[in-house]
């Protein structure tokens, strides 16, 4: 779910929504989904969904609708649609699947708790834990209180979110989401060793989590515990390393320890990358204005490369394309992402869709010649860069791998 930032009016409603969400927790009755019970359709929803995963929405969304065909009157179908269009931002969209999913089966489990997320992007928070508590009245879940609590943390209902956490980490003592909400929660209050307390809980179900071992090491640094905070800071800092707070917090605590030029290069890394999160934040709140704009997408996603967040912007140009497949531009950008991840595979795949459109754009042909080089296939590369001489007689590069490759040379 997305950070909560939006603001809406309270005036004592809080004790009033939390008293709903108590009396339908306990009032749960077994659902009577519609289910996919044929074969070749249940076999396209697993395939939609993973898509869904991967990122590949607009296929996604082709085998659900596929599927929905198959088999008009089941549920599945018609979720599975409503997760892509939430996940791409169509929550109008999103909103008419998960009402047809309800006039099927208003207890199908997950309904709900989904449109209670799209209504926290919309910041409707009120309406957002309404729907939480239906959910709830399907069976408990730990999911819905764990976003009730983070409302009434945004809210300022300190006391609501406390025990909403407390109900979701009652229900699944493994669920490390809570945990650490929770502490977020006591974090902000000062209670700084009763969340610690809490993240340590989180790291006995997920030690290599790299939030939790942020959170254990930003709390260790606010109790003045430097020494036991520099391990946990340095891993995340290096498996995050567009991470802003994880580097000032470590800024901070080796010039504590005394290192201080450590600390000065740390520090002055910190601010770089405060300037590469303010453009992302802007092109975040862009989004929540225009989720339907692909070139608001494409800027977020050239913002999270700029600031090393591959896997991030290739989510965000996979959006962009959801909205305009056919935009070569977002798929060159994206195929170059896939590059610097070293997912030769996937770059060589989306390169060939883009010269399916359009085969007369010399700088993917010989980009194409440089992936099958480096994933030693030369019959292929020596194709790709006779292609790109074909359109452009002159083109240098092309020339110079070309001959590299004829003499028996890397690219």
């Amino acid at each position: 779910m997305m950070r909560l930032t939006q603001h809406i009016a309270w005036s004592g409603g809080g004790t009033v929504l939390l008293a709903v969400v108590l009396l339908v927790a306990g009032c749960a009755r077994e659902p009577e989904p519609t289910v996919v019970t044929d074969p070749a359709t249940r076999q396209l929803v697993a395939l939609a969904n993973r898509a869904l995963e991967e990122g590949e929405f607009a296929r996604a969304l082709a085998l659900a609708d596929s599927a929905a065909r198959r088999a008009p009157g089941t549920v599945e179908p018609l979720f599975l649609k409503g997760m892509i269009h939430s996940r791409t931002l169509q929550l109008d969209e999103a909103e008419q699947a998960y009402r047809r999913v309800i006039e099927l089966d208003p207890d199908f489990p997950g309904v709900w708790n989904n449109l209670g997320n799209n209504a926290v992007w919309r910041g409707a928070y009120q309406e957002a834990l309404g729907y939480y508590a239906r959910e709830l009245e399907i069976a408990p879940d730990p999911k819905p209180w764990s976003s009730i609590g983070r409302i009434y943390q945004e809210l300022g209902v300190v006391d609501s979110a406390a025990y909403a956490f407390e109900q979701a980490i009652a229900l699944d003592s493994s669920y490390v989401s809570a945990y650490l909400s929770y502490a977020r929660l006591l974090e902000e209050e000062g209670a700084y060793e009763r969340a610690l307390a809490l993240v340590e809980q989180a790291a006995a179900h997920e030690p290599e989590s790299i939030e939790v071992q942020y959170m254990q090491g930003a709390l260790l640094e606010r109790l003045g515990r430097e020494a036991e905070a520099l391990p946990y800071l340095e891993a995340v800092t290096r498996a995050w390393p567009w991470h802003t707070e994880s580097h000032y917090k470590l800024g901070q605590v080796l010039q504590r320890l005394g290192r201080e030029e450590e600390s000065r290069a740390v520090l002055t890394r910190a601010e770089e990358l405060w300037k590469r999160q303010a453009d992302i934040t802007t092109y975040q709140k862009g989004l929540t204005t225009d989720p339907g704009n692909p070139y608001a997408h494409a800027a977020l996603a050239t913002a999270y490369r700029m600031a090393g967040r591959y896997d991030e912007a290739i989510r965000s140009y996979k959006l962009a394309l959801t909205l305009e497949p056919d935009n070569l531009e977002f798929q060159n950008n994206l195929a170059s992402l896939y590059f610097l991840k070293r997912d030769t595979v996937a770059a060589i795949r989306t390169y060939h869709r883009i010269l399916e459109q359009d085969p007369g754009m010399v700088e993917v042909w010989v980009n194409l010649g440089i992936l099958y080089a480096l994933s030693r296939e030369p019959e292929a590369a020596r194709q790709a860069w006779m292609q790109a001489l074909a359109q452009d007689p002159t083109n240098e590069k092309a020339r110079r791998y070309l001959a590299r490759l004829e003499a028996g040379g890397d690219s």
